[in-house]
C-alpha cells in the first residue's frame, strides 16, 4: 500500500468537509490504500470477502463497519459488536461503528478505542495506521505502555477542561491532585494494593452512564480511603466502598475539588482502567503531567521523557561502570 501519512491526513479532512455517507467507507478505505478494485466489488456488493450482515461492511482480518441511526448509541453498538462471534469468527481487527457525528472504533489487537467527532477524524488517522501496513509498535517509544497511558490521560484532561472552569492557580492545583490520586488508584488496582480492577469495575456498575454522578463517586472513595478500617465514619459507608482498603500517608486526607465529569469522559476512565498499569513505569509520570496539561506539548511526550535505559547509557560509561567494578572487588574493610 504506497500511502504517506501526509495523503492519508489530507483525504480524510477532506472526507470530513464533504461528507458524503454513502461514499464514506469507501473513501475511508481508499484513504488507507486498498485497491480500487477491491473498493468498487465492495461497494457493488460483489467481494467475496465482504463478511458485513445487512448495509454493513466487513473484511476478514481488516475492519468492520456499520453505521448507527440518529439518535443511537454509537459506543454500545461498537461495544456489542466487537464481542461478537462475527467478529471473532473472521478475525477482524478494527471494528468501526458511526452516525456521522461521533465514529467509535476498536483496534481489536492493541485492544485500544479511539472516540472521536467526525470533524477530528483526521487528527486520529495514526489509530488506524496499520490497515496500511504501518504497524504501531514502531510508531511507540520503549513501552507503549507509557505513551498509551498518556494518551488517554490527555484526552480525559481535554475533557474535563470543556466542563470545568481551569482559569485559577487553585482549580489547576485541585486537578492536579486529582489525577495524582487517579493514577495511585490505577496503579493500586493493578499491583496487590487493592484487588484486581477494583475502582474501575465499581466506577463502572455504580455510576451512571451520562457520567452526571462520577464526581461523587471518586469524593466518597476519596474520603473512604482515607479512613482506617474500624473507624465509625468507614462503617456507615456502602458496602462497595468499605471494601476498599485504607490509605495511610496523607494521600487522600485534603479536602480538594473534583471535577465534573460527562459521558465520554466516563467512558475514557474506564479505558484507563483496561490499561495494566503494573507495566507503565513510573518514572514517567512528571512528564505525563506536563504533557497533559500542556496541550502542544503533549504530542512529544519522548521529548520530555528520558527513559531508564538512556540515562543509563549515559552514566554508566560517565562513571557507574567504574564504580560498579570498585564495587565489585571490594573487600568489607573497603566499604567501612
Amino acid at each position: 500500500m504506497a500511502v504517506s501519512q501526509a495523503s492519508i491526513m489530507q483525504a480524510l479532512e477532506k472526507m470530513s468537509s464533504g461528507l458524503n455517507r454513502d461514499e464514506f467507507i469507501f473513501s475511508f478505505l481508499d484513504a488507507y490504500g486498498f485497491p480500487k478494485s477491491t473498493i468498487t466489488r465492495l461497494r457493488n456488493g460483489g467481494d467475496s470477502r465482504n463478511v458485513g450482515q445487512g448495509n454493513d461492511i466487513g473484511l476478514k482480518k481488516k475492519l468492520y463497519f456499520r453505521v448507527v441511526p440518529t439518535g443511537g448509541d454509537v459506543s454500545a453498538e461498537a461495544e456489542s459488536l466487537k464481542d461478537s462471534d462475527l467478529i471473532a469468527r473472521n478475525d477482524i481487527r478494527f471494528v468501526i461503528t458511526t452516525d456521522f457525528q461521533t465514529l467509535v472504533a476498536f483496534d481489536l489487537n492493541a485492544d485500544e478505542r479511539l472516540e472521536t467527532s467526525l470533524d477530528e477524524l483526521s487528527k486520529n488517522y495514526a489509530f488506524f495506521l496499520p490497515l496500511a501496513g504501518y504497524e504501531k509498535a514502531v510508531m511507540y517509544s520503549e513501552h507503549p505502555a507509557n505513551l498509551k497511558a498518556s494518551e488517554k490521560m490527555g484526552q480525559l484532561f481535554d475533557l474535563i477542561r470543556e466542563r470545568n472552569d481551569l482559569s485559577k492557580p487553585a482549580d489547576i492545583h485541585a486537578l492536579n491532585v486529582f489525577l495524582t490520586r487517579l493514577l495511585f488508584c490505577f496503579y493500586a488496582e493493578d499491583t496487590g494494593i487493592f484487588t484486581e480492577r477494583q475502582m474501575t469495575s465499581t466506577l463502572q456498575a455504580c455510576t451512571k452512564e451520562d457520567g452526571s454522578d462520577v464526581d461523587q463517586f471518586f469524593s466518597d472513595l476519596f474520603t473512604v480511603l482515607n479512613l482506617p478500617d474500624q473507624s465509625p465514619e468507614r462503617q456507615r459507608m456502602p458496602e462497595h466502598f468499605r471494601q476498599f482498603r485504607y490509605v495511610n500517608g496523607g494521600l487522600f486526607r485534603a479536602d480538594e475539588p473534583i471535577p465534573e465529569f460527562g459521558r465520554k469522559a466516563r467512558r475514557i476512565l474506564l479505558d484507563c482502567g483496561s490499561l495494566d498499569w503494573s507495566q507503565i513505569n513510573p518514572d514517567i509520570f512528571g512528564s505525563m503531567f506536563q504533557a497533559v496539561i500542556d496541550e502542544e506539548q503533549r504530542g512529544n511526550l519522548g521529548q520530555h521523557y528520558t527513559s531508564v535505559s538512556n540515562i543509563m547509557k549515559v552514566i554508566q560509561p560517565l562513571f557507574l561502570d567504574t564504580r560498579q567494578t570498585q564495587l565489585a572487588s571490594a573487600t568489607p574493610r573497603d566499604l567501612r
